[in-house]
């Protein structure tokens, strides 16, 4: 018995961008809560401390400055790749649907049948 082969709707790399896309995002949205929380904190907290190392370090860009960046990668990049790959499963769409209309093209047993046929009838007006 042959083996019906499984086809994933999305590709491995599709996949493997999508989450790594994912985790980005999930990492800018980290470093915005922590620069928000930042805002909110005395000086002398450690948290407070670490983002003012990180702006000495980093032309003055802090977690907030850098989730926004982050954020904006990951979902920069996870766009890039759904717009590819859109144009490409359209492309997959549209050849199989054509398949299809040519196979029930050639499936038809005589195209005569299916045309109308045209009587021609005179009248006359009625009174």
């Amino acid at each position: 018995m042959a083996e019906k082969k499984f086809k994933l709707p999305i590709t491995i790399f599709e996949l493997v961008v999508y989450i790594l896309a994912g985790l980005m995002s999930i990492w800018g949205l980290v470093y915005i809560a922590l620069g928000v929380a930042c805002l909110f904190l005395r000086f002398d907290n450690a948290l407070v401390l670490a983002d003012l190392n990180i702006k000495a370090g980093t032309n003055n860009m802090g977690f907030l400055e850098q989730g926004i960046m982050v954020l904006f990668i990951g979902v920069a990049v996870a766009v890039i790749v759904l717009l590819v790959n859109a144009k490409t499963a359209d492309r997959e769409y549209e050849k199989e649907q054509r398949r299809k209309a040519a196979r029930f093209n050639r499936n038809k047993k005589n195209p005569d049948e299916t045309q109308e046929t045209i009587v021609e009838v005179e009248s006359t007006p009625v009174e």
